[in-house]
């Protein structure tokens, strides 16, 4: 259920674990208060760090982006599941092991960095096998992951997203070309870097703290993201709280339908809400639910808030719907849900 806190966002946790695509940008555009929110809850004391599952860009790339967006971001600060995988194979292989990969410059690079060897040949012997996502893939490098595998070579991934938007459309991510070597091989990945797994978050609260012995405390860390599936769930997994926001893909209606593994300790509307403290929700009765003035109410097959352009409605609906679904008390699919209007002002 959704939690409260007596203090700001910003206050009660001390690293955000922010994704970046609908959360900071949308593309190359800066999503609506991003900017602003985010500086100022550095300034107020919190450590960000920046969380994707994208393999091929550098994280120079990326922090030249967000400080273009009017922050100030330095490149260790980017998580990206390149730099994830290289980390996890590191610890799983001997020290200088040979290594064939899949995918970009910049898995290459982090891989090097961890003091692997990488080679281009099955011949080579590689005792592991790393795939990523880049756009020029070929099915001769697919061919050799799955040889080396089928030698022996242990198997990870940077992420298993079967889709990626791109200019034209929806392609097909990294997660499909990986079917593709787990069809040929019939063995699947030893480990998988990218969200909804929650390595990414445990590796960065290893780089916050520069891979010193002083961590932040798990519950002084939140999961920020616009994705159930993958931002949210990743924290679930790993017993982070999580904040939801409504920038990019998640909806009200999915969240007022979300599996508990799906769902956020918080929902907001954006990242302003880093700077307030989130109201309780309360359990009036059965079927009636309230969030500071807003109510949500089961009337027959019919869920009712009191104000639809209200967040705390939202919220309200949330922990009613949640309630009896957990309860066995309705099958909420088959109700009448409020069509909340968030952003009309």
């Amino acid at each position: 259920m959704l939690k409260a806190t007596e203090q700001p966002i910003e206050q009660a946790y001390g690293l955000a674990l922010l994704d970046l695509d609908g959360v900071v940008y949308r593309g190359k555009n800066p999503v609506n208060h991003a900017s602003e929110s985010i500086t100022k809850a550095q300034n107020a004391g919190m450590t960000v760090e920046y969380t994707t599952n994208n393999s091929s860009r550098y994280q120079q790339t990326v922090a030249d982006q967000l400080n273009g967006f009017g922050l100030e971001v330095e490149p260790w600060q980017i998580i990206t599941s390149s730099v994830v995988a290289a980390r996890m194979v590191a610890r799983a292989v001997p020290k200088g092991a040979k290594v064939f990969m899949v995918g970009a410059g910049h898995l290459r690079e982090e891989l090097e960095k961890q003091g692997l060897v990488i080679v281009d040949h099955v011949e080579d012997d590689p005792v592991a096998v790393v795939q990523g996502w880049y756009p020029e893939v070929t099915w001769q490098e697919l061919a050799n992951a799955a040889y080396a595998i089928e030698r022996g070579a242990q198997y990870f991934v940077t992420n298993r997203d079967l889709t990626i938007p791109r200019e034209l459309g929806i392609a097909p991510g990294c997660g499909s070309l990986i079917r593709a070597v787990i069809t040929a091989t019939g063995v699947e990945p030893v480990a998988s870097a990218g969200k909804p797994e929650s390595a990414m978050y445990d590796e960065a609260r290893l780089l916050a703290s520069h891979d010193g012995t002083t961590l932040v405390p798990k519950d002084r860390c939140l999961a920020i993201g616009d994705r159930l599936d993958t931002d949210i769930e990743a924290g679930n997994r790993g017993g982070y709280d999580s904040l939801v926001v409504l920038t990019g893909v998640a909806d009200p209606r999915q969240l007022m339908l979300a599996e508990p593994h799906l769902r956020p300790t918080y929902i907001s509307r954006d990242l302003r809400d880093l700077h307030s403290a989130m109201p309780a929700t309360l359990q009036v009765s059965k079927t009636q639910w309230t969030c500071q003035n807003a109510t949500a109410q089961l009337q027959g097959n019919e869920v009712r808030v009191s104000d639809s352009s209200d967040i705390n409605a939202l919220r309200a609906a949330c922990a009613l719907l949640w309630n009896l679904t957990d309860e066995g008390k309705a099958n909420v699919s088959e109700l009448k849900l409020p069509d909340f209007r968030l952003f009309e002002d």
